[in-house]
């Protein structure tokens, strides 16, 4: 089931030589799930979520039922299924005139986002040093040296971004919170759409690339020292989100 160039639109906002990391969609999606066990619909909500975060489907474009409907050779069902697994993360939106759109990208939607994420990450990072072993502490460094390790050449910026999440997500599911888990691997999702504009018109900070790379890493020290208390390192992260928001503007133009 190969995607073709079906409900394209063209890219609003990135740059043409980014370089796009692969798999996004699948990796939170289907969190882990061999392809093999994938439904139909997931399969399809796979291929039109990538679609969607690489801005094949730009933002607020309708997506047509039928031109998928004989893409993928199925009925409609599947793709409505398809449509409302993507609903359920952030990057389709249900209407009653126009069926399914890609949802549209708004500064006020990044702020909540932003909040939100900062808010429930904090939680997680508190949960994760409380709460991990040494075994996951070990799997956890290999993420924030994978991070690290990204080249810095701007091209690589959202494969960067792909590693930061990643290394985001890892704290979240060890925490020992799963609905807190869940809940930001669909704002991964969501911000990604953001953050992939922030660096497509060049205005990714190499400043703040440099903090969070040390805060990923300080709190990997703290783990392996088994400290339980990371208050400092949470007033980082705080600062951290504050100081995103404050510059939101540099995310849409």
């Amino acid at each position: 089931m190969s995607p073709r160039a079906a409900v394209m639109a063209p890219a609003l906002a990135p740059a043409p030589d980014l370089l796009q990391p692969q798999g996004m969609v699948a990796a939170r999606l289907m969190m882990g799930r061999e392809a093999t066990a994938w439904t139909l619909p997931e399969q399809i909500a796979v291929a039109l979520g990538e679609r969607i975060l690489s801005e094949q489907v730009g933002p607020g474009n309708r997506i047509g039922e039928e031109l998928l409907a004989k893409e993928f050779r199925v009925s409609r069902g599947p793709i409505r299924d398809a449509f409302r697994l993507l609903e359920g993360v952030g990057l389709v939106t249900i209407t009653s005139r126009r069926g399914a759109i890609a949802s549209s990208l708004a500064r006020e939607d990044l702020v909540e986002i932003l909040e939100l994420r900062g808010g429930l990450l904090a939680i997680a990072v508190a949960g994760f040093a409380r709460n991990t072993i040494a075994e996951e502490v070990e799997q956890f460094r290999r993420h924030v040296v994978a991070m690290d390790l990204v080249p810095t050449d701007p091209r690589h910026a959202l494969i960067y971004t792909d590693a930061l999440d990643r290394t985001m997500l890892f704290v979240a599911y060890h925490c020992g919170n799963t609905r807190i888990a869940r809940i930001l691997t669909t704002l991964s999702l969501q911000s990604f759409r953001y953050l992939r504009r922030a660096q497509g018109n060049g205005t990714a900070s190499t400043a703040r690339r440099i903090e969070t790379v040390e805060f990923y890493r300080d709190l990997c020290k703290a783990c392996e020292r088994k400290e339980r208390s990371v208050e400092p390192l949470l007033a980082r992260l705080r600062q951290i989100t504050a100081d995103r928001i404050l510059n939101v503007r540099e995310f849409l133009p």
